[in-house]
């Protein structure tokens, strides 16, 4: 973890699903395509959302965040994904808002990459708000038990 960079989750993390804890959106450390492996943090029928402090005022290019889908396991990508920047703590967005849909069975594990282009933006603060799914598809084979979606998403990397 780079000195001075710290980060606020604001939902909580599901316990089993910790990659290690608090940091682990920021540690450098990418998840592989197996979610058993324990590098990737899960959140079960909630939002991530997630800020960023880079310790001071700095420029950058890129924002990036990971996300994995395993349909078969009730993982699925967000069905949205939003940036906001800030230098102090009044936020604005920056486009695009990636919209992802699932809603198509698919039995194959994968792993999304989304890129936020700043083009040296000044900024202390990164906010990324990735929204869940909810309730399973009515096509999945856990619709039937009011299954919830999982998001799992393993590295903020900032550019």
């Amino acid at each position: 973890i780079k000195p001075n960079r710290t980060i606020k989750l604001e939902t909580e993390y599901a316990n089993q699903f910790n990659a290690g804890g608090n940091d682990a959106l920021i540690d450098g450390i990418r998840g592989s395509s197996d979610f058993k492996t324990g590098s990737w943090q899960g959140y079960q029928n909630k939002d991530l959302i997630a800020t960023v402090d880079l310790g001071s005022l700095q420029s950058f290019d890129t924002v990036e965040v990971s996300f994995l889908e395993d349909q078969r396991s009730w993982i699925f990508y967000p069905t949205e994904v939003e940036c906001y920047v800030a230098i102090n703590k009044t936020f604005r967005k920056i486009s695009p808002t990636y919209k992802i849909d699932s809603q198509r069975a698919s039995s194959e594990t994968k792993i999304k990459t989304l890129q936020f282009n700043l083009e040296n933006i000044a900024s202390r603060y990164i906010k990324i708000i990735a929204k869940n799914l909810g309730d399973l598809p009515a096509w999945h084979l856990g619709a039937p038990y009011q299954g919830k979606a999982w998001i799992f998403v393993d590295e903020i990397a900032i550019k």
